[in-house]
């Protein structure tokens, strides 16, 4: 029954002596376990009505900053991921969380990231994780790295006579490969600006295709 409730009923205050969150999310944690079990015979829509409900109530307690990460990383991941359509709404919750603790270790962060993926992300929410300073490094960098390429096939599929894209794409590769030694904040700057720069020129071929098929069908009449 538990697409059948709402986020209050699972905001549990925390009676426990050593109180180390403010509502009882292992009470939570243990029911979502128990439905997980169960969920292979429950239908996609159901499915979804409790990833939304988890969504919701996540976005309550990640602004405890009592809650640990451990037990953030347990109500984050204790859902498949067909419970969600897409993960917009769990990137906020997890920006929340990161907002609420500022002072976590970059590996407490990357931790805490590691369930987010760059194709299961609208491209108003790459965009934000581009921009994010909360985030970990290393994320930030592989999502700049993805933007970059697909902008670039894009390009080539509508048929781009730049050079651009051909050094974008080389770009991509050579620091792919130097991925995990990337540690300044610069580099993030200035690979945003690149993709930046491919929107644009992305955007001027779009108008130039456009105004090419109306000469063309002023010609043909």
């Amino acid at each position: 029954m538990l697409e059948k409730c709402c986020v209050q009923d699972l905001l549990v205050k925390n009676q426990g002596d050593h109180k180390d969150s403010l509502y009882d999310v292992d009470v939570v944690i243990k029911v979502l376990q128990c439905y997980v079990l169960g969920m292979s015979s429950d239908s996609a829509a159901k499915v979804h009505t409790v990833g939304r409900l988890v969504d919701g109530y996540l976005s309550q307690v990640a602004r405890d900053q009592m809650l640990k990460v451990e037990s953030f990383k347990l109500l984050v991941e204790v859902l498949p991921q067909n419970a969600r359509e897409c993960d917009d709404n769990l990137y906020k919750v997890i920006d929340m969380y990161l907002k609420a603790h500022p002072y976590l270790t970059e590996e407490d962060r990357e931790n805490v990231c590691s369930i987010l993926e760059y194709h299961r992300l609208s491209q108003e929410a790459r965009q934000h994780v581009m921009k994010n300073d909360r985030l970990p490094l290393k994320l930030s960098t592989g999502f700049v790295l993805l933007e970059q390429v697909n902008m670039s096939w894009t390009m080539t599929s509508k048929g781009s006579n730049y050079q651009r894209t051909k050094t974008q794409t080389s770009m991509s590769m050579r620091v792919s490969k130097d991925f995990e030694n990337i540690q300044m904040n610069q580099e993030i700057k200035v690979m945003r600006k690149d993709v930046e720069m491919m929107k644009s020129q992305l955007l001027e071929l779009s108008t130039c295709k456009m105004k090419l098929q109306k000469q063309m069908k002023i010609c043909t009449r």
